[in-house]
């Protein structure tokens, strides 16, 4: 299971370190033809409200990725989890693990005479 858990964090991380590099990336891919067209004095007022809005929606939509990146983490921790539990020996009243109190465990030393 730590082999699945480590993949899960490495996946986990991959996406939320891409989502950031990718988000600025487009930022600054979109900043210089804003820059150009907030010099064009008639459409500088609507130009700034455009770019508010491309950026606002930029970031809500990476940081909706990201939002469901560690819902998705924490659901397949809890998966891993419940798993785990399931491929545990069912653990008897007395504690001892798998065969039933009386039962001899195959040592001679269990044997009966």
């Amino acid at each position: 299971m730590e082999r699945w858990r480590g993949l899960k964090d490495l996946v986990q991380e991959a996406v939320e370190h891409g989502s950031r590099a990718v988000e600025r990336l487009q930022k600054h891919a979109a900043k210089l033809p804003f820059d150009l067209l907030e010099q064009i004095p008639p459409i500088q007022a609507p130009v700034r409200g455009i770019r508010v809005i491309h950026d606002t929606t930029l970031s809500g939509v990476h940081g909706t990725i990201r939002l469901v990146n560690r819902a998705v983490g924490a659901t397949v921790d809890v998966a891993l989890f419940l798993l785990e539990q399931k491929a545990r020996p069912a653990e008897t009243p007395d504690g001892s693990a798998g065969a039933a109190p009386d039962a001899p465990s195959g040592r001679p030393d269990d044997e009966a005479p």
